[in-house]
């Protein structure tokens, strides 16, 4: 079997994910794609470890492991 296009499809959506945070925790505006409505980066979660970047119709809920 070959996993390369799986591989490469993993591996963009890390990169688009991983620049999504740095700009978010730079204090930079992102927009969900689906209803243009800005996203927000939680790191202070009521779960320990947790965090999450969403928007307010929750269209984007991105749950982040930290540690």
């Amino acid at each position: 079997m070959d996993f390369s296009a799986l591989n490469k499809k993993t591996s963009d959506s890390f990169a688009k994910q991983r620049n999504m945070l740095k700009k978010l925790g730079k204090g930079q505006t992102l927009y969900c794609e689906e209803c243009k409505g800005a996203l927000t980066l939680d790191l202070k979660t009521d779960q320990p470890g947790k965090g999450v970047v969403c928007c307010a119709k929750g269209c984007t809920n991105i749950l982040l492991e930290l540690g």
